[in-house]
């Protein structure tokens, strides 16, 4: 007997749900709308903060918006399983971040594809993480079979240089002076080249190929004179955990497959992207794999179940909306496990190291550097990982420094507002970090 028909709740949607004139109008209403509200604020009562421009008022607002409205907040835990997430996910990708790319006064990008054959697929040894080490394994099975049976699965990756990044090896001239063809192919330019593996966030269901994602990564190399890599993982809720995780190691595994060493490479991320960054280096460690580098984590949601006192006390300075956990569309939910009942049990597998980094054992790490801002709702959790990253480190004479940056009247990843002194300042401490790291 054929079972069923699934039968979806119908939820009110605020951004267009297919491409037509009609869905067009829709988000340029919305957009225009919160835009126009900004303005007028603005200029009636002033900057919220004396430093932030009209510019990055708007854009604060306007990502507020798009995550305080875009999907419903209010929807209940008992609809979980009523909730169409493959339309859900068709959904956030329509309205995902713009994707064009770089000027040429910003820097160059181009995308390649990782092909996940045998070379690359990794089987894990993950004891110690229970049923998520058992979850990443199934995907790793699944990669080989593909691999065995001449259809690997590809992850796409960016490479970016920016324009005033020094790489030619030949003269000292800016990309934005003289791009060589070599420098957007994945291959090593040298047989010492340093690297940036950047994991993107975007609370693991956007930021993929996102231009404002793009101006980061050009900020970060004409900073650090360094090009950087950014794998297109999986996104939720379409591919919950811990697809996310696997493809970042797929990316680690394929520069060290083209020869770059890990010496060579500092792995970073910004919020999802600089969680996934310090599971990664526990994978690694796990694995008695060898390290990166270095770690640059701009704030890092080490805690997905956002439990700290900043959650509350940070609200309404960030452009982060409160969440809770009960409702079917928070990010930590449709990244773990979209359509499923947020139970106790879930609370606790979301403890779980490789999903909420904060509950693992932070000894042996590489050197790091963490940069927050003082006014995001992560805050509190992540000062409590650092601290208790330099509390593991001072029992190890030759554990790795810890450093702690906290820019003034800054929101979450604040280097998306590339234009602001505070992000110009985040990307010069990077490349402090990078020459502390590389020893220069």
């Amino acid at each position: 007997m054929a079972s069923a028909k699934q039968e979806y709740v119908r939820l009110p949607l605020r951004l267009k749900t297919k491409e037509s004139i009609w869905g067009r109008l829709t988000n340029i209403m919305f957009i225009a709308t919160g835009v126009s509200q900004t303005i007028a604020k603005y200029y009636w009562h002033g900057p919220e903060v004396p430093s932030w421009s009209l510019r990055f008022h708007i854009i604060k607002n306007i990502l507020n918006k798009y995550l305080a409205e875009s999907l419903p907040q209010d929807t209940t835990n008992d609809l979980s399983e009523k909730i169409d997430f493959g339309f859900i996910a068709d959904y956030i990708a329509m309205n995902n971040l713009p994707s064009r790319a770089l000027t040429v006064d910003i820097g160059h990008n181009k995308e390649f594809n990782i092909v996940v054959d045998e070379h690359i697929c990794t089987e894990y040894k993950l004891g110690r993480y229970g049923e998520s080490g058992d979850k990443i394994n199934v995907l790793a099975e699944e990669d080989l079979a593909s691999a065995h049976d001449g259809q690997p699965r590809t992850v796409s990756c960016q490479i970016v240089v920016g324009a005033a990044a020094q790489i030619c090896t030949g003269c000292k001239a800016t990309v934005g002076q003289h791009l060589q063809k070599q420098m957007l192919e994945p291959e090593p330019l040298s047989t010492d080249e340093r690297v940036i593996l950047h994991l993107h966030g975007g609370a693991y269901c956007v930021g993929e190929r996102s231009l404002t994602h793009l101006h980061v990564y050009a900020g970060m190399s004409s900073s650090t004179g360094l090009r950087v890599f950014s794998p297109n993982y999986r996104l939720a809720p379409r591919s919950c955990f811990p697809s996310q995780l696997h493809d970042c190691v797929l990316a680690y595994k394929d520069l060290l497959g083209r020869g770059f060493a890990p010496e060579n490479i500092i792995l970073s991320g910004d919020s999802a992207g600089g969680a996934l960054a310090v599971a990664l280096v526990f994978v690694l460690r796990e694995m008695n794999a060898k390290m990166p580098a270095g770690l640059m984590l701009v704030s890092p949601w080490v805690d997905s179940t956002c439990s700290g006192e900043s959650w509350t006390t940070n609200q309404g300075k960030d452009y982060l909306p409160p969440l809770n956990l009960e409702n079917p569309f928070h990010p930590t939910r449709m990244f773990y496990a979209a359509g499923k009942r947020f139970s106790k049990q879930m609370l606790e597998e979301l403890k779980c190291p490789l999903v909420s980094p904060i509950f693992g054992d932070l000894a042996g790490m590489p050197p790091m550097l963490v940069q927050i801002g003082q006014n995001e709702l992560l805050h509190d959790d992540i000062c409590d990982f650092v601290k208790k990253a330099r509390k593991q480190a001072e029992k190890d004479p030759d554990a790795s420094p810890v450093l702690l940056e906290v820019y003034e009247n800054m929101p979450h990843v604040f280097v998306l507002f590339d234009f602001a002194d505070a992000a110009k300042q985040a990307f010069e401490s990077m490349n402090r970090f990078a020459k502390q790291v590389f020893c220069e």
